[in-house]
């Protein structure tokens, strides 16, 4: 009899952890309510809330993970990874690394590279279209994020040894001009929540 008992608890609890799984889309749906909009605005400091799409999954993954445990520090984006687990962390990043950038990305030999984006080169590439999966891509993203990021960098507000050495060289003048740079390249798409929407409809 307690062994029924059992099957059956088992069972149940089964079903429940089937019913409760979320879809890539479902979990990202909380995402795209800032992430989504294009142009939106992070409060105090203020600056673009960063485009995910096109984005490297094992990167995302990283960032994800660095939130849930504290190790990056934001206040809402440490409340909603914190109690996503794994799998769903895997999710959605594979959500955002699969919207891909429609138009050519430039050719890297017409590409006028500034100066300051020389120590840059080895991991994002020359027009921030990092080929390395751990290494975000930074082209085409936000001008206003990017500075905040090497700010941040330099302050010692994110800690990642590679960019804490390379930002504490650099000055305002230099910081600007390299944001304004990546920004200024092809790659990161801006998503809008009619990605879901339509999707649904498909389905």
């Amino acid at each position: 009899m307690k062994f029924s008992i059992y099957v059956i608890w088992f069972f149940l609890l089964s079903i429940t952890n089937v019913s409760a799984e979320k879809t890539p889309e479902e979990l990202s749906s909380t995402c795209l309510g800032c992430h989504g909009v294009v142009s939106y605005n992070n409060i105090y400091p203020t600056y673009k809330v960063p485009k995910l799409g096109n984005q490297h999954k094992d990167y995302l993954v990283a960032a994800l993970k660095a939130y849930r445990s504290g190790e990056r520090t934001h206040l809402t984006m440490r409340a909603h990874a914190f109690n996503l687990s794994d799998s769903d962390i895997v999710k959605i990043a594979e959500y955002f690394s699969s919207i891909k950038y429609q138009e050519q990305v430039t050719n890297t030999a017409d590409i006028e590279m500034i100066e300051e984006a020389n120590s840059c080169v080895g991991c994002h590439g020359a027009d921030g279209n990092s080929m390395i999966p751990t290494f975000p891509k930074i082209a085409g993203q936000y001008q206003d994020y990017l500075y905040h990021a090497l700010k941040a960098y330099k302050n010692g507000e994110r800690n990642n040894a590679i960019m804490n050495g390379i930002s504490s060289t650099l000055n305002e003048k230099q910081m600007k001009k390299l944001s304004k740079y990546f920004s200024s390249q092809k790659g990161m798409q801006k998503i809008n929540q009619g990605r879901i929407a339509l999707k649904k409809l498909e389905d």
